[in-house]
């Protein structure tokens, strides 16, 4: 079977940055950051909760980072993030554009030349608009280059003083070692997993998607040491928009799940792409959401990832989405799932990891050969690699080789998983017994 969409066409991300007088228009993700040529970017945007990715080279050194910027109503906030090429930040600067103009400023001290990487982040404030500048100066620049070189991480740790217009950020250099206390064993561990196959509007049902999340209780509690209180199945007319918030945000997670813990958020369902949102925003679809009216009955991404941040406090959380776009589709013909949430949107912070079933471009597909989705079933197989003792990494790989070879050999497609984190410390292995189970 396949799955129909509202609409294949994802919202694309242009990017436009000022060499002098000049501009420049690109695009820019995660991966394929684009090359900075000069040591300022400037522009107006329009902020809908966009990135724009960055990458440079520096150090050693000092690093300083100047944000200006003015908002054509009362406040707008964008914030800039800096990493080292293993995805741990140097920095993290929340600029919150008042209609004045105001400033703020963050020094980063790089013991040794690497490449870094710089994520723009702007809110979602539709219909206003923010003027903003961002320049880089320092002794990490004193050669004037920023060309490529070999990555030598380190981590840093800050704190700020601030008065009325600027703010300034002091980042304190550490040497590249990994905190002991990161690589704790896991005290315990907790499920929520979601999976809707019928919903309030039956023209958009689907077929596997509440018997993938059904396989996947069944894996986590028999082969991956999960006890079985610990893992809540929501499907079908139990994942309401409500009913999910309240476990993640309310009722559950919060009030069992330890900062030592281990927490893992599975959902399969629609999902809506931004470009059908007046917003454009992203929407999952529950049971009792109604997809001509997404703003009122849908799930926003960014509402579910800000719960997951705020009210969650485990230190380590894996979000697995498996959403593809929802559409009023003829049964009979099938439905399509397509176009995975990119999962650069959904990065949350340290000790988060988010894996998609597919690229946001990508089709992700039912199994010609099984009762289930490609994605959900290698997931289960890769993680019984190794007797279930194959660390996170090494499992995705396996899922990403064996999705991409089914499809390909089934469809004459390519769907590719995808897999981002925010993680220091040793690997993951989901499978791990916890150590203070509560």
């Amino acid at each position: 079977m396949t799955r129909k969409t509202l609409s294949s066409v994802f919202f694309s991300l242009a990017l436009c940055f000022f060499t002098g007088s000049s501009a420049l228009a690109a695009e820019g993700d995660a991966s394929e950051p684009i090359a900075l040529c000069d040591k300022q970017i400037s522009g107006k945007e329009e902020p809908k909760g966009q990135s724009r990715f960055y990458s440079f080279t520096a150090g050693p050194g000092d690093v300083n980072i100047k944000i200006e910027g003015s908002t054509d109503f009362y406040s707008t906030v964008m914030r800039v993030v800096l990493r080292d090429t293993k995805s741990r930040e140097l920095a993290d600067i929340s600029f919150p554009a008042i209609s004045d103009d105001s400033a703020k400023t963050a020094t980063v001290h790089l013991s040794a030349k690497q490449n870094l990487v710089m994520q723009v982040m702007f809110a979602v404030d539709v219909g206003v608009h923010i003027n903003y500048k961002l320049t880089l100066n320092g002794s990490a620049f004193s050669d004037n280059s920023m060309l490529a070189a070999a990555p030598s991480a380190s981590r840093s740790a800050f704190s700020t003083t601030s008065d009325s217009k600027t703010t300034t950020v002091q980042i304190k250099d550490f040497p590249d070692k990994i905190d002991e206390g990161v690589n704790k064993p896991i005290d315990d561990k907790w499920a929520l997993i979601i999976g809707i196959s019928k919903f309030q509007k039956p023209e958009v049902n689907l077929k596997y998607p509440a018997k993938d999340a059904a396989d996947l209780r069944e894996f986590l509690i028999k082969e991956a040491n999960f006890s079985s209180d610990h893992v809540k199945l929501l499907t079908d007319e139990k994942a309401t928009k409500a009913n999910v918030l309240a476990e993640i945000g309310d009722k559950w997670l919060p009030r069992v799940a330890h900062p030592n813990d281990l927490v893992l958020i599975f959902i399969s369902t629609h999902g809506s792409p931004s470009s059908v949102d007046l917003e454009g925003l992203n929407y999952l679809v529950m049971h009792d959401t109604d997809p001509a009216s997404l703003y009122a009955t849908g799930l926003p991404l960014q509402d579910l990832a800000a719960a997951v941040k705020q009210r969650v406090h485990a230190n380590r959380v894996i979000l697995i989405v498996d959403a593809c776009h929802s559409g009023a589709a003829n049964p009979a013909k099938g439905l399509t799932r397509i176009g995975n949430f990119d999962s650069n949107s959904l990065l949350l912070g340290t000790g988060q990891l988010i894996i998609c079933s597919s690229e946001p471009n990508q089709v992700s597909w039912e199994s010609k050969r099984y009762e289930n989705g490609v994605f959900t079933r290698q997931l289960i197989q890769a993680l019984r690699a190794k007797g279930g003792k194959v660390a996170l990494g090494e499992a995705f790989e396996k899922l990403k080789d064996s999705v991409v070879s089914e499809v390909l050999k089934d469809r004459g497609e390519l769907q590719s998983p995808v897999m981002k984190m925010h993680w220091s410390g040793k690997d993951l292995i989901l499978s791990a017994p916890p150590s203070k189970p509560h």
